[in-house]
């Protein structure tokens, strides 16, 4: 069963980096940008962890409270959803 938590983590947690990217880009061509609601989306769902990860990598976001203390504490509430559904 815990495989198949796992599933919807690694999917989101890789749109979530991927959206966080293409945003990157995006602002940095002057081109369409993602919306912060999909960016955030993609945290509440499971990729929280990972979309901080790689924001705080490639520097995006890094002002914004929202994304700063909202995707930490998303992947803390996953983490312990996690252990929960586990036992």
């Amino acid at each position: 069963m815990e495989k198949y938590l796992l599933i919807p983590l690694v999917l989101f947690s890789v749109l979530g980096s991927a959206a966080a990217v293409k945003d990157k880009n995006a602002a940095v061509r002057g081109a369409e940008r993602v919306p912060e609601a999909r960016l955030l989306l993609y945290g509440l769902l499971g990729g929280a962890a990972a979309e901080f990860a790689v924001m705080a990598a490639i520097r995006h976001k890094t002002r914004k409270k929202r994304f700063m203390l909202g995707l930490p504490l998303m992947a803390a509430a996953h983490f312990i959803l996690f252990l929960f559904l586990i036992k």
